[in-house]
């Protein structure tokens, strides 16, 4: 069992911005008395508590009303977000209404990191939940009724990232009832979400019906459990080094250099890939379907395109490399685009916004597109020519696509921006690509544009 003083000698840097992210109840609430604590020992800046409501049950006003309680009663700034929920069959399965009040959550909590960075750059926010050590044995018995491999055994980690920031989980080596003793030293009151005794959910029917029967043959099958995950823990560590060795490269961007990883052996290029997915905080695929996979990649002729879709994203191959894609971006449709509109809807959840250029947002369109001619924006195709400079003519799209390596689903999404007629500016794979006659002269006279 950690103490506290262990448990913060591996917590943030000092001018961290600590956010609990409380339900009201009673582990939250140990939680909070404890970080409050740690606080005053000046193991970190600054403590705030974020409740996100759900609105999944009648009293969710009340849990909120009590979480803010908790946080006021001891001196800590709070706020609550309230989040709607996709409801649908309770059950297995991604549509669950478990799995969507879950995604739902870490959203706002996303949002709330977010804010507090923008608001405090000098105090980096770290989020921590009050996970402790059953909560890890119920996510380690989870994984094992899913059929899931070393990773998803290992349970959750003390540290992970979360996007730009990071997710610490500092109690996991807690016994439940070590945060319900501080629960009740605090004098105040909490909330028992009914949900929580729903044995229609997987993790309450091993809480209630599972682990106590363990417990019953094996008192501590609690830390036996947790014991086992922190072995496959630094086992995933060992598989790690393996295949940053293997791979010759960074594991932690969303493309992968596939000669690198052709000599090894079909185990150890499977290996390479999870390790891949891993460092992107990626779902992995099946593991059938992925050495499946792999084994078409070995075989592709160079003009082929492997492909492999499953709930986390999708993997491609491409050329010589390997991608990974959270989702394929969408193809724009042809429209005008009035002076009197800033933004424009792209689709697949893309907008592209013009300003008049300043200091902090250069132009990329000079004065010549003024708000006096007739902007558009449509789909390009590789028969559409743009010329950047004029030292040279202007060239086809389809070759200036070869030359910067724009992967076809890259290009499918491409927008042009067309202005009386003719194309100015081409916006792919992140760049911005502008026609000579449409070059600003200086750096603040013209148009910023943005896609968002």
């Amino acid at each position: 069992m950690a103490s506290g003083a262990s448990a913060c000698a591996s917590g943030p840097s000092p001018d961290s911005h600590v956010l609990l992210a409380s339900s009201g109840g009673r582990d939250s609430l140990g939680a909070l008395v404890c970080l409050k604590r740690w606080l005053a020992e000046g193991h970190f800046a600054r403590l705030s508590v974020i409740h996100v409501d759900h609105g999944l049950h009648a009293a969710s006003a009340d849990w909120a009303y009590r979480a803010r309680g908790q946080a006021e009663a001891l001196g800590v700034p709070v706020q609550v977000r309230r989040v709607e929920v996709a409801r649908g069959r309770k059950g297995k399965g991604r549509g669950s209404l478990e799995a969507a009040a879950r995604q739902a959550r870490y959203a706002a909590l996303d949002a709330a990191l977010q804010a507090a960075a923008e608001q405090s750059p000098a105090h980096p926010p770290v989020l921590v939940t009050a996970h402790h050590a059953e909560d890890q044995a119920e996510t380690v018995l989870l994984a094992l009724m899913r059929g899931s491999g070393g990773r998803g055994l290992a349970g959750m980690s003390p540290w992970r990232p979360r996007g730009s920031f990071a997710h610490w989980r500092p109690f996991l080596d807690w016994p439940r009832e070590r945060l319900e003793a501080l629960a009740a030293e605090s004098g105040l009151s909490w909330i028992d979400d009914p949900s929580n005794d729903d044995p229609g959910f997987a993790r309450n029917f091993l809480r209630h019906r599972i682990l106590p029967e363990l417990q019953r043959f094996w008192p501590d099958a609690v830390s036996r459990i947790d014991a086992s995950a922190a072995r496959l823990s630094e086992e995933q560590l060992l598989l790690r080094e393996m295949a940053e060795e293997d791979a010759g490269q960074p594991l932690d961007r969303p493309t992968l250099d596939w000669p690198p990883l052709a000599d090894r052996s079909p185990r150890r290029q499977l290996n390479v890939v999870r390790q891949w997915l891993a460092a992107q905080g990626a779902l992995p695929p099946p593991a059938s379907r992925l050495a499946e996979w792999l084994e078409q990649v070995r075989h592709a002729a160079d003009d082929r395109q492997p492909r492999l879709d499953w709930p986390g994203g999708q993997l491609r191959r491409w050329g010589q490399r390997l991608y990974r894609l959270e989702s394929v971006p969408a193809s724009v449709s042809d429209q005008p685009w009035p002076a009197s509109e800033k933004c424009l809807d792209l689709g697949g959840g893309r907008r592209l916004c013009r300003e008049p250029a300043d200091a902090d947002q250069p132009a990329i369109l000079g004065d010549m597109a003024s708000e006096g001619l007739v902007w558009r924006v449509r789909p390009v195709s590789n028969r559409d020519r743009i010329r950047e400079t004029s030292e040279r003519p202007s060239r086809r799209l389809k070759n200036r696509f070869q030359e910067a390596g724009i992967p076809p689903w890259e290009r499918a999404a491409a927008a042009g921006i067309e202005i009386d007629g003719r194309l100015a500016a081409v916006h792919v794979a992140g760049q911005w690509w502008v026609d000579v006659a449409f070059r600003p002269r200086e750096a603040r006279s013209g148009w910023w544009l943005d896609v968002r």
